[in-house]
Parts: C-alpha cells; structure tokens; sequence
C-alpha cells in the first residue's frame, strides 16, 4: 500500500487566459492573432466536410481500440473515470483492512495482502499505532485493474491523530486482486512486478486522480492554517523525514 498521507504536492500555478486568442490542446496552449484563427478555422471547417463525406459515415459507431473510455488527456491516450464507493465489497474490505492496520493485527493483515512480511517488524507496527488513532469515513474510488476482478483504489479517509483537534484526510493506494475465497487480496507487492507498477503510475496520471489527489492536499492545507495542533504535527513529520 502506498500511504500518501503526508505526500506534498506543489500548488498550481494559476491559469492566465487571453480572450479570443487562446487555444488549448491537452496540456498546452497556442496562442494565435484573430486573423490566422479565422483562416485556420475555415480550413478545418472545409475539410471536416470533405472528410465526413469520404470517410466519417462507414466507421460512424465504432469505439476506441484502445477499450479505455473516458475524457482525453493530453495525447491521444484516453482514460476510465474511477468510480466512488460503486463496489460495496471492496469499501468494506479497506475499511476492515484500515481497522486492523490501526490496531496492529497482524494475524488479520496478514489474510488479506500477498506478502504479509511487511506486518513483522513489530517496532513500525507500534510507531504507526502511536501516529494513527482510528479512520472513519471511508471512500472508496475504483477503476478496472490490469485483469479482470482486480481493481486500483484510491481510499480517501478521516485520520484521527493523537492531539490534534482536527481529522485531516489521507489517500491510500490499493490493488486489489481476487482471491480463492471470492474476495480480496491487496497486492502489497504490486510495485515488484513490471507491468502493474507501470499500469498503477498510468492511472495515477489520470486528471480524476490527480484532482483527488490536489483536492486532499488542499483539505489538508486550509486545516493546518486554521489548527495549530494540526500544524505542529505535520511539523513534526516534516523534521523525522528529513
């Protein structure tokens, strides 16, 4: 699971937009004087035209190839919008999961990922307990794995803190995987194997993820400001990291 709670985004940039000379595609913007905009713009039209008559009504229905549905990013590639808390059996596994990571068991945790080594060290396990008191409010956003009956999550939760008055939120990630008894395992492994890490930095690039992403970041943001225990926490966080 890869725990982004206290994973720093930078702020964006506000966007500048000139008025009727800005022209946008994906990430980037042209900016073009009014008069090659109105050749440019009859041009396109014209072959638009010639173009639906040749060739636009025999393919006029067909889907993409590519079988990822959605709004475009910035190339061609076109992305699955995830979906929120559509799947009651994969909330209550992250909920239940979230629960046993909060009291450390082991035995619980260790039924529900492929490698549970990583629950041994018990030392981390004591510190984690001592950072995080309870999750609440889970959220669960979903999009299809790289096979069929898996799925990548993005957790969205209230993380009760000792001392600190307010509930920040956290995000984290994971990849779940059927397992023999009809539910899940989580694929605490998922970065070891080629393929799916490369799929799982795919999605994480999709707007909808990096909006979910900027939105916690945000939340998390304006409460600091107005918290001080808040604050202070991330503080300390800050200064064991370095």
């Amino acid at each position: 699971m890869q725990d982004k709670f206290w994973k720093n985004w930078n702020e964006k940039f506000d966007k500048i937009h000139l008025e009727d000379t800005e022209f946008k595609y994906g990430v980037e913007k042209i900016y073009v004087n009014p008069t090659i905009k109105l050749v440019a713009a009859w041009t396109v039209f014209m072959l638009a035209v010639v173009l639906f008559i040749l060739i636009g009504k025999p393919f006029a229905g067909k889907e993409g190839v590519s079988g990822r549905t959605g709004e475009q990013k910035g190339s061609n590639e076109e992305f699955v919008a995830f979906e929120r808390n559509e799947y009651p059996e994969v909330n209550s596994f992250v909920e239940n999961y979230m629960k046993a990571l909060t009291s450390g068991d082991m035995n619980v945790l260790s039924t529900m990922v492929v490698d549970p080594s990583q629950f041994e060290d018990e030392e981390r396990m004591q510190k984690r307990r001592e950072l995080v008191l309870n999750y609440s409010n889970v959220d669960c956003y979903t999009k299809p794995g790289l096979t069929e009956g898996t799925y990548v999550v993005y957790a969205v939760m209230n993380t009760q803190i000792p001392d600190v008055d307010v509930q920040p939120l956290s995000l984290h990630q994971f990849y779940l995987i059927p397992n023999e008894f009809g539910g899940f395992l989580h694929n605490n492994i998922a970065s070891t194997d080629v393929e799916i890490e490369a799929y799982m930095n795919q999605v994480d690039r999709d707007p909808d993820v990096v909006e979910l992403y900027e939105r916690v970041d945000k939340n998390n943001e304006e409460s600091a400001q107005v918290d001080e225990s808040l604050r202070a926490f991330y503080e300390r966080i800050g200064a064991a990291m370095d």
